[in-house]
């Protein structure tokens, strides 16, 4: 158990939580926490200065929905592209969008591929004829 210690806000003296233990500065009561958590929430944001821009143009740029199969819908259909050239100029997003079209193929070919050598390597494994006498034709009938 931790010993009490005077509140950094308000200066009254508290027991901290179990949980929080040493760490713990300030008392629970609201006026104190208040500017806490301000504080703390300005001192991750000037570590982060770009966060808030960033997760902005992330939402602008990803779609809202994309329906059909995840295997089957187009992943370029995942970005709004007006956004992308708005935010970093055409010559880029444009370079960015071919990319990922041959990405995009490049990824389904091999995936198709795989499928693909993976039926042959089935087909080489499984035993043919029949398993057992009813399926031969040979059994009673």
């Amino acid at each position: 158990m931790t010993r009490k210690r005077p509140c950094r806000e308000c200066g009254k003296w508290f027991q901290p939580t179990p949980r929080a233990g040493q760490r713990q500065r300030t008392c629970e009561r609201e006026q104190c926490q208040r500017p806490r958590h301000r504080r703390a929430c300005a001192d991750w944001r000037a570590r982060h200065p770009g966060y808030d821009v960033e997760r902005r143009l992330r939402e602008r740029v990803r779609a809202k929905e994309v329906v059909g199969e995840p295997l089957q819908r187009d992943p370029m259909a995942e970005v709004v592209w007006d956004a992308a050239r708005d935010a970093v100029g055409v010559e880029v997003a444009v370079i960015v969008e071919e990319t990922g079209k041959v990405l995009a193929g490049w990824a389904r070919d091999a995936v198709h591929g795989k499928a693909s050598e993976i039926m042959r390597q089935i087909v080489r494994v499984l035993p043919t004829g029949a398993r057992d006498a009813i399926a031969a034709g040979t059994g009673p009938p």
